[in-house]
């Protein structure tokens, strides 16, 4: 069935964008945290692989948070101790957490900057 009004160009473009749409949902980043929305309401933050490369090698990871917490806007999600810094990330929406990545804390050298996804650190449910 033809599309009336539109030109060739246009069904092309149309027929390309959702073609080339992935299932995965975009991962933005702000204030070196990655965070991808998951569903309604339900994030998965984590550490950028460009704020882990200023940082350098991480040797403590401390994560003040436990399942069921409530967050602010601006809270403290994760520090790590690197040999160039100390680092806080915040988390940049108001929620309660409903996972942890214990394993961030459990060994700091498995965070790394190629394997970003791996980086998590918390699932939140924003209302």
């Amino acid at each position: 069935m033809t599309e009336p009004n539109r030109s060739i160009w246009q069904r092309l473009k149309k027929w390309w964008q959702h073609r080339t749409t992935t299932a995965t949902p975009a991962m933005t980043i702000k204030d070196g945290v990655w965070i991808e929305q998951r569903g309604h309401g339900h994030y998965r933050l984590g550490l950028a692989s460009d704020a882990l490369e200023q940082i350098g090698d991480i040797s403590f990871a401390d994560l003040p948070i436990m399942v069921d917490d409530d967050l602010l806007a601006n809270d403290d999600i994760l520090e790590v101790e690197s040999d160039k810094a100390v680092e806080n990330f915040k988390t940049p929406y108001a929620g309660t957490v409903t996972r942890v990545n214990e394993a961030l804390v459990a060994d700091p050298n498995a965070i790394s900057p190629k394997h970003q996804a791996d980086n998590w650190i918390l699932d939140l449910q924003v209302a």
